[in-house]
């Protein structure tokens, strides 16, 4: 008994490092006072924990093409504002307002998306206060 739960207490302090750096704070990542609009293709969304993700294939001014991640809250979170499995879907042209990764790179954080149309693909945006 005692062996088994020392296995087990061993096996919790590895995993813990590995389940606590997979989620982390939005101040850390996302600057709260850029907010951005990109418009593309949507090429994935995974909708899984602990953060959901877009990915968008958006066409630059010159005609190139870029890939944009969009980070969404977890699974739960998105359902309660109305998120499922098949809100977004490959091939679908949304327009992404989110904030801005602090390391430059081409990622949001999502606060709102719109359809082709401009209407919100669900009613209610996302804070930074979210998850």
């Amino acid at each position: 008994m005692f062996r088994k739960s020392l296995l087990i207490a061993a096996a919790a302090m590895v995993l813990t490092p590995v389940a606590a750096s997979a989620h982390h704070s939005f101040a850390a990542f996302f600057s709260s006072d850029k907010i951005v609009k990109v418009s593309g293709k949507v090429k994935s969304f995974r909708f899984g924990n602990p953060h959901g993700t877009i990915v968008l294939e958006v066409a630059a001014k010159d005609g190139s093409k870029h890939e944009w991640r969009v980070e969404t809250s977890a699974p739960v979170t998105l359902q309660r504002r109305g998120w499922d499995r098949t809100t977004l879907k490959p091939g679908q042209v949304v327009t992404i307002e989110g904030w801005l990764a602090r390391n430059g790179k081409r990622y949001l954080r999502l606060r709102q998306a719109f359809d082709s149309s401009g209407k919100p693909v669900v009613k209610t945006a996302f804070t930074a206060k979210d998850d």
